[in-house]
């Protein structure tokens, strides 16, 4: 009985941090992380920018877009609207290939960019004091709310813990 209250409690758990036929974009090369949200399909698509191999573009070392599903999955630039105010980053260079991201919406995430010894770009943040490499995050908006004043209800996010085990954790900002 125990067991099966405890394999219960983790199966709920998952399946509330499931997001039902959304799609998963196509992946590329530089893929670092994605975000997708509750009010439609739309992607949000976060890759490194190399300059060369092993060597970030100091002056934007992610390049970001949008996966428009809305429109058939066409790629997008972000707006202005976007950038400024919702889904752009703010660089900072730390180190040689080493940047502090932070989102423009929700600077409390503090997000470190760095390149693996494998040449591959990721990734990490901290959440609930845990540490994550970071592949994508899902937002799960209040209801109600227009688009030009949206406030959140939770943030999802998945990743891989320092074991390379799959990971996810819900935030709830106060």
């Amino acid at each position: 009985m125990r067991f099966f209250l405890i394999f219960s409690a983790f199966f709920l758990m998952f399946n509330l941090f499931a997001q039902d036929n959304y799609p998963t974009p196509p992946l590329t090369e530089n893929r670092l992380f994605y975000i997708q949200h509750s009010k439609n399909f739309n992607t949000y698509v976060y890759d490194a920018n190399f300059l060369l191999p092993n060597y970030l573009n100091e002056k934007e070392p992610v390049n970001i877009y949008r996966i428009v599903y809305t429109e058939g999955g066409i790629k997008k630039s972000l707006t202005t609207f976007q950038r400024k105010l919702a889904y752009g980053i703010e660089a900072s260079k730390i180190s040689q290939n080493i940047y502090k991201l932070k989102l423009v919406a929700y600077s409390g995430f503090q997000l470190i960019m760095k390149i693996g010894q494998d040449g591959k770009a990721f990734v990490e943040t901290t959440v609930n004091n845990q540490t994550i490499i970071l592949t994508r995050m899902f937002l799960k908006m209040k209801e109600g709310r227009s688009d030009f004043n949206p406030k959140l209800e939770y943030v999802l996010f998945y990743g891989f813990d320092n074991y390379g085990n799959k990971t996810s954790f819900r935030f709830v900002p106060s």
